[in-house]
This record gives structure tokens, C-alpha cells and sequence, in this order.
């Protein structure tokens, strides 16, 4: 007992940090102005396919005197242009006040609803108030369960930069009718990832409120609930950050724009 314990108290430090680096990424905001440049550098491409846009919407108008389809769908194009040039000169501002607002969101619910803590204890405090054996489980529920937690929060911020410097594509992608499933499978993408930590910070706090009945009942022995459901929490994350965030048919996409 005295060997695990001394082992228990060596790896406190790394256990805080991830729980604070897991908060730290579910919070992080971006800077304007070192995404501006990229963003910049994006928007000249856009302008090439942006060219292909209005080929488009002119090819449907030559041909919408034969074919009433094209005639709509012409008509479509033409006020998509115009969106296309009005969100793509807000794409970047537009982009940063739904991250300014997850976040505000996600401190909002860690804070006042969660409290940062699960069964009135924080996710360490309850690994070290157990016994050696159930922290060694809740150490082996951490390698299992939040390390690959950890790295899909890590993924979710490159990701998220990556879509904010290529706002412009994806807004032509979004109403460019040929390529419009892409596109809003990418703005889809964009919003989950935005407010994914809501999600799981709301798992969590479900699973704060199972415990507490699970205690209050006695159903289980003392910390072996706490175990449950913080095992349970972390692969519910694991699995819904994978299904919501990387939901993407590239089959079905083809097929949607190949039909226009």
C-alpha cells in the first residue's frame, strides 16, 4: 500500500495537468490576427472558383428558355452570388463570434452548473480519495478512455483553425448548387467542433447527478460509482465526437453534386 501510494502521489502532477490542459483546450480562443493572413491568402482562391460560380449561373440562364429546371435553379445561383460575396467578406468575423460564444457557453456550464467538480469533488480529488486499488483503475480508465479524449480536444482546435482560414472555400463550396452537400457538411463540421465541449462537459454533469443517486441509494460500494460513470463519460465523448465530428459520406457528397 505504502509503494502505491508513494507512486500515486509522483503521478498527481501529470493527472492535474491534464485535467487543466483539458480544460484549457475546451476553452482556448483564436487570434484574429494570426489567422488573417492565411484567411487572406484563401479568399484569392476563392476568387478563381468564384469565376467558375458565375460560368455557372450563366450557362444555366443560356439554357433556361428550353428547360424550366435551369431556369430555377439560374435564378437560385444568381442570389447565391450575392451571398457568396456578403458571408465571405464576413466569413472570419462571423466564424470568431460562434467561438467567442461556445466558449462563453462552456465557461458558463464548467462554472456555475458544473462547478468544475463531479460528486462535489474535481476529477482528480476523486482518483486520490479512493483507495490505492480503484485510483490505480481510475489511472488505467485515463491511458483507456481520456488520453484519446485529450488528443480528439487537441485535433479539435487544428481543425478549427484549419476551417477559419478556409472560410471563403467553404462558403462558395456551401452555395455553389453542384457543391452545396459539401459545403454544408463542412459548416456542419465547423459547429460541432465549436461546441463539442458543451457536450461533453453536459455528460459529465449527467454523470454527476447519477452518482449522487447511486450514493444516496447505496447501490454500489463507496467510489465504485464515481468509477462507472467516469469511465462511462469518457467514452460516451469519445464516441460522440466521432460520429458528430467526423460523420462525413465522401460517397453521398460526390453523388449529390454530380446530380447537379
Amino acid at each position: 500500500d505504502k509503494a502505491i501510494q508513494h507512486n500515486m502521489i509522483k503521478l498527481q502532477g501529470p493527472a492535474f495537468q491534464f485535467e487543466t490542459f483539458l480544460i484549457q483546450l475546451s476553452i482556448a480562443s483564436f487570434d484574429a490576427s494570426a489567422i488573417l493572413p492565411y484567411w487572406v491568402k484563401m479568399n484569392y482562391l476563392a476568387g478563381a472558383l468564384f469565376a467558375i460560380v458565375v460560368a455557372y449561373a450563366g450557362y444555366l440562364f443560356l439554357f433556361s428558355s428550353i428547360d424550366i429546371s435551369k431556369r430555377i435553379k439560374a435564378k437560385q445561383q444568381m442570389w447565391n452570388i450575392f451571398l457568396i460575396i456578403l458571408f465571405t467578406n464576413l466569413s472570419l468575423f462571423l466564424a470568431l463570434l460562434v467561438l467567442e460564444l461556445a466558449n462563453f457557453i462552456t465557461k458558463y456550464v464548467w462554472t456555475s452548473m458544473l462547478n468544475e467538480q463531479i460528486s462535489s469533488k474535481s476529477i482528480v480529488e476523486i482518483i486520490y480519495a479512493l483507495n490505492p486499488v480503484l485510483s490505480l483503475l481510475y489511472f488505467l480508465i485515463f491511458l483507456i478512455f481520456g488520453i484519446p479524449l485529450l488528443v480528439k480536444m487537441v485535433a479539435r482546435i487544428v481543425i478549427l483553425i484549419a476551417f477559419l482560414a478556409a472560410l471563403p472555400l467553404i462558403v462558395i463550396l456551401n452555395f455553389f448548387l453542384p457543391t452545396r452537400h459539401y459545403g454544408l457538411k463542412f459548416i456542419k463540421l465547423f459547429f460541432v467542433n465549436a461546441f463539442f465541449p458543451i457536450i461533453w462537459i453536459l455528460v459529465f454533469m449527467f454523470g454527476k447527478i447519477i452518482v449522487s443517486i447511486i450514493n444516496s441509494k447505496s447501490l454500489l460500494m463507496a467510489g465504485l460509482a464515481e468509477i462507472l460513470v467516469f469511465a462511462g463519460s469518457l467514452y460516451l465523448n469519445n464516441y460522440l465526437y466521432k460520429a458528430l465530428a467526423f460523420n462525413f459520406s465522401l460517397k453521398n457528397a460526390v453523388s449529390k453534386a454530380v446530380g447537379f
